[in-house]
């Protein structure tokens, strides 16, 4: 099985990389080189770097883009661009499209609005839709690699306050609380925000249980990570694989 460690963080950026981390080296240099190109395509520069953080070491997605987007996405858009970046990294597609539809369902029920009238911020824009369907090309190649179920830890959510474009909103916000139904949970001990929506959906898509006992041993380890700190910590996901 594969173990996602929740308990730092959960976002889409860092289960991404963890993800990709799995890999042996050959096969993940030629997935995030795909990734670059896919990347490429979209607007986006994507550098994969190489942290090391509190003992950890790791991989960090720096994203960076030369033009500014347009503050919001509907649905339609969000479907064409998705198609788009699943057909560029040659991905089947049905991963990535679940954790979409998952965002969209929590967002409509979130603004009492059928999905197809929501329009995403931060997740609709070229970065959050890359880091869905890579999750999506990684959740195949893993498969094919013999990976068995994904299995989650108790998802750390943070607390407090954030400033997103809606404004400034409790963490978890809304459409966050309605992904974490079914799903344990704790808000934990730093002020921020851990769990993203995007992290949240792709754990909901990929996993088959819960579960905090991590496995005594393991083929590979790797480590996701943010770009936040908390309590002096890069955030980050965790993955085993036994």
């Amino acid at each position: 099985m594969i173990f996602i460690d929740a308990r730092e963080g959960l976002a889409g950026d860092m289960l991404l990389s963890a993800m990709a981390g799995l890999l042996e080296p050959e096969d993940r240099g030629e997935f995030l080189d795909l990734l670059a190109k896919a990347a490429r395509l979209e607007g986006v520069s994507l550098t994969p770097l190489e942290v090391e953080d509190a003992g950890d070491k790791g991989i960090l997605m720096a994203h960076s883009m030369a033009e500014m987007q347009l503050p919001e996405t509907h649905y339609h858009e969000c479907l064409a661009r998705l198609k788009r970046v699943d057909a560029a990294l040659g991905s089947g597609g049905a991963t990535s499209l679940e954790i979409l539809e998952h965002i969209f369902q929590a967002e409509s029920e979130a603004h009492a609005l059928p999905k197809e009238e929501v329009h995403l911020h931060e997740i609709g824009r070229p970065q959050a839709l890359l880091n869905i369907c890579g999750i999506g090309k990684l959740a195949e190649i893993l498969a094919e690699k013999g990976a068995g179920d994904f299995v989650c830890s108790t998802i750390s959510t943070g607390g407090g306050v954030v400033v997103i474009d809606h404004g400034a909103v409790r963490v978890p916000p809304p459409a966050t609380q309605i992904l974490l139904r079914g799903l344990r949970h704790i808000t934990g001990d730093s002020p921020g925000e851990r769990a993203t929506p995007t992290g949240i959906a792709a754990v909901k898509t990929l996993m088959s249980s819960q579960s905090d006992v991590s496995p005594g041993t393991f083929i590979r380890r790797s480590v996701g990570f943010g770009t936040k700190r908390f309590a002096g910590r890069l955030g980050r996901t965790v993955l085993t694989w036994s």
